[in-house]
């Protein structure tokens, strides 16, 4: 079987200049969702407390919440206090916001930035294991990735784990391979103790380096001599994160954002999902069909061209796999990949977390798969390579026009719904609790914004008739209106009236539910 050939003058700033265009094309054009609007409270040094209760405001008031950064100690208190994830990723985000100002485009340049800088480092671990060529099509690969692009596209800090992972598994291959320089050793240790204050899963990457080493040491007795500078490596390691331990040790005892990783289910779903959730998430990093609300026809279609499209790619890199030596069982990174997912399975199941139920939890993973994907790949025929290029493009279009992978909770779908009638309208929100204030947010931040919307939070609605307390009962209009109550997780019925001011209001339409979300429309007139 013929390799695939590319140029010998490598074409890198080609290839990060296609993972820049397909990042940055139509970056802010969907709303924040729930994580984002966690990253921007946090990076600027604030927490959804601030979000004022009970008052009528327009939209642009609560984006006015998200306009003045605090410091970046502020940020990291915030972060300690409010959150469960480590610091760097946030304070880092808080200088860029501080230069750059604060927009959706801003806050996800930055993750943009990270995921070209992955790009190179995919094409040097390619470098380093097999050459060029193999350097040249991990960076293509995720270059363009659905889920590269997608990791690259949030606001969140998996983009820049995934880089940092990608050039400490760089320097890891080189240490093996004998290069023992000073740098390398420096280089290997900075990077994951930076890695780790950038995302506790992290750890797995670490993890598994470490336990590939030392089975490499204690296999061959020709290598045993070996270990004391990979010990002292490792100890050195260790100890860059120790002051941040006994906030971890807090983290790791506080619920915080996982308790929706624990969902019971029947003993069978238990035990296969994860392996299911697993085989999507290798399908997203290679293609992305409509599977979210939509027909149920064009589900079905999606899933089998996906398949198909994943069964034609598969098949020459099994023969591609079996030709290339280093991807037996015993090469580092093949032992790092199942080191990971290992990882990953004995947490959901050993836990009870299951961590396959979000691909991005994957992204530790990501970087492996994808060099030895372009090690199999480059003992493929060039048509290979092709196919993987045109199912991440069309990827990508669909996914930038909202049409595949769609926001969390569609806070996009609920926001133009609201704003849809042209007339006055009142939108009033209850979080319920506070772990739902972001996701509530998120709906008013994605309301069109017009003159005559006011928004307020507000209590959870009576099952009866209810006058909801407003601050400032004046900015209500004082012709007839449109209300809409929206309620996260509301589990009983909207009441069939509410009064407002001098108004009464009735419901119209049936009650609507969005991804857990209710929403119910009303029409207010005076009642004088």
């Amino acid at each position: 079987m013929p390799k695939l050939r590319l140029n010998q003058q490598h074409p890198l700033a080609l290839i990060l200049l296609l993972a820049a265009l397909l990042r940055l094309w139509r970056l802010a054009a969907k709303p924040l969702w729930v994580d984002e609007l966690y990253t921007t409270f946090y990076s600027l040094g604030k927490n959804l407390n601030e979000i004022p209760m009970n008052t009528l405001l327009p939209p642009e008031r609560y984006w006015a919440l998200l306009d003045t950064p605090g410091s970046t100690l502020q940020a990291a208190q915030a972060l300690t206090t409010y959150s469960n994830h480590p610091p760097l990723f946030f304070m880092a985000m808080n200088v860029w916001l501080h230069g750059l100002g604060m927009s959706i485009w801003t806050l996800r340049t930055f993750a943009v930035l990270w995921g070209i800088v992955a790009v190179a480092g995919a094409f040097y671990l390619g470098r380093r294991l097999a050459g060029e060529r193999v350097g040249t099509i991990a960076a293509l690969l995720m270059a363009v990735s659905p889920y590269g692009i997608y990791l690259s596209q949030e606001a969140r800090h998996y983009s820049l784990a995934v880089a940092i992972a990608l050039f400490a598994l760089t320097n890891w291959m080189a240490l093996l391979q004998g290069d023992r320089s000073p740098w390398r050793w420096l280089s290997w240790v900075g990077l994951n103790a930076v890695g780790i204050y950038v995302h506790y899963f992290y750890s797995f990457s670490i993890i598994a380096q470490w336990l590939i080493t030392a089975s490499r040491i204690l296999w061959r007795r020709d290598r045993r001599s070996e270990a004391l500078p990979w010990l002292l490596a490792m100890a050195g390691t260790a100890l860059l994160y120790v002051p941040w331990l006994p906030t971890a040790f807090i983290h790791f005892h506080r619920e915080g954002g996982t308790g929706w990783l624990s969902q019971s289910a029947p003993l069978w779903e238990t035990l296969i999902l994860p392996w299911l959730q697993s085989l999507v998430t290798g399908l997203f990093m290679l293609i992305l069909l409509p599977v979210e609300q939509v027909p149920q026809w064009v589900t079905i279609g999606s899933a089998l061209i996906m398949l198909v499209v994943f069964g034609i790619v598969l098949r020459p890199l099994i023969r591609g796999w079996h030709l290339e030596p280093q991807l037996d069982l015993g090469a580092p990174l093949v032992g790092y990949g199942v080191a990971v997912f290992a990882i990953m399975i004995a947490i959901t199941y050993g836990l009870g977390k299951d961590l396959t139920l979000a691909p991005r939890y994957f992204f530790m993973l990501y970087p492996a798969v994808t060099v030895m994907a372009a090690m199999a790949m480059a003992r493929c025929k060039p048509w290979v390579l092709g196919v993987a290029i045109a199912a991440g493009v069309l990827s990508q279009v669909l996914i930038s026009y909202d049409i595949a992978l769609l926001k969390p909770y569609l806070p996009g779908q609920i926001g133009r719904r609201i704003g849809a009638d042209p007339e006055a309208t009142v939108v009033l929100v209850a979080p319920q609790r506070d772990g739902y204030r972001a996701r509530a947010l998120s709906y008013v931040l994605a309301i069109p914004q017009r003159e005559n919307i006011q928004v307020a939070f507000t209590g959870s609605a009576d099952v009866k008739t209810w006058q909801p307390s407003l601050n400032n009962s004046a900015a209500i209009p004082t012709n007839n209106f449109t209300l809409w109550l929206v309620e996260p997780q509301r589990q009983g019925p909207f009441p069939p009236t509410v009064s407002l001011s001098q108004h009464r209001c009735f419901q119209i339409g049936k009650r609507v539910k969005t991804e857990g979300t209710r929403q119910q429309q009303y029409q207010c007139h005076t009642t004088t």
